[in-house]
């Protein structure tokens, strides 16, 4: 069952989902029609993965999480929420032995890391009262991959959005987003995580990165069958939804996300399969992964 602050979220988007379930109809009967209300927990999205995955190359999509890799916070700084609570971050990423070679002739570690850092999945329950990482079916993490380039946008605008006309641009050339896809956004982002390019600061020392268009997700949701959606950067929102409204919307119907992927440019448009190694521990929002790509 989803929170007030989401069924009001829901309510605000309905004139604006009636709108666009039309947009997309034409093209929707060729992929098998509109996708359905959403889906019950843990349910999964009804169709097995392609029976046959063929690959030449396996494309590494994911960063290597490091103490120094950017986040939205900065160990040792303090932070004021949203609800106003201030705290101070540990480091994002901490790798303590507990056994060294040594002594020990053996290497353990206790690694502690905040769950949405690095290349990382955002669980419905990151921002809903949905599924938690263990309850995601595995089968939904081997999924076709769609990569929608915005490289030359972004290049001139850190606040470029994924509109609904690059998706219509991308199904014009390579036909209906197929069903169960992970749809990506390449802004090439990847490309600056050593600089601050990657955080863009403004004048405000805010974020500033490409992001998803609220009315594109909502075309991904109503008029195509997609389970996942995936960004080179930190967000599916920058400041044009403060509000955090894709999160929201996203997540909020039983669907997933990654964030901060890698070498987007190294696959195709069309054609890829992604895999997602996402540890399944129980009762978490998200988490880093060792991302994939089968090309």
């Amino acid at each position: 069952m989803c929170s007030p602050a989401i069924i009001e979220q829901v309510k605000k988007r309905i004139s604006r989902r009636n709108a666009l379930a039309g947009l997309g109809a034409a093209g929707a009967t060729a992929a098998s029609g509109c996708l359905p209300g959403a889906k019950a927990k843990n349910k999964g999205w009804g169709s097995k993965p392609e029976e046959q995955v063929s690959f030449s190359r396996v494309v590494d999509l994911s960063h290597t999480l490091h103490p120094e890799f950017p986040a939205w916070f900065e160990a040792g700084v303090e932070v004021t929420t949203r609800g106003k609570r201030t705290f101070v971050p540990p480091a994002i990423v901490e790798v303590k032995p507990v056994f060294e070679w040594e002594p020990d002739k053996v290497n353990l570690n206790q690694v502690t890391y905040w769950e949405h850092v690095g290349t990382h999945m955002d669980a419905p329950a990151h921002f809903s009262e949905g599924s938690t990482v263990d309850e995601i079916p595995v089968e939904d993490l081997v999924l076709p991959l769609v990569v929608v380039d915005i490289k030359a946008r972004a290049a001139k605008d850190p606040l470029a959005l994924l509109n609904i006309e690059d998706l219509r641009a991308w199904e014009d050339e390579h036909g209906p987003i197929p069903d169960r896809a992970c749809v990506a956004m390449n802004s090439g982002w990847d490309k600056h995580v050593g600089s601050p390019r990657y955080k863009s600061l403004d004048e405000e020392g805010k974020h500033r990165q490409p992001a998803f268009h609220i009315d594109a997700i909502e075309y991904l949701m109503e008029a195509r069958k997609v389970v996942a959606i995936a960004v080179d950067t930190f967000s599916f929102d920058n400041q044009h939804s403060p509000g955090s409204d894709v999160h929201y919307r996203w997540l909020g119907d039983e669907r997933w996300g990654l964030e901060n992927v890698n070498n987007l440019d190294e696959v195709p448009a069309k054609g890829a399969t992604i895999v997602v190694g996402q540890p399944s521990i129980k009762g978490g929002s998200g988490g880093p992964n060792r991302t994939m790509a089968l090309v």
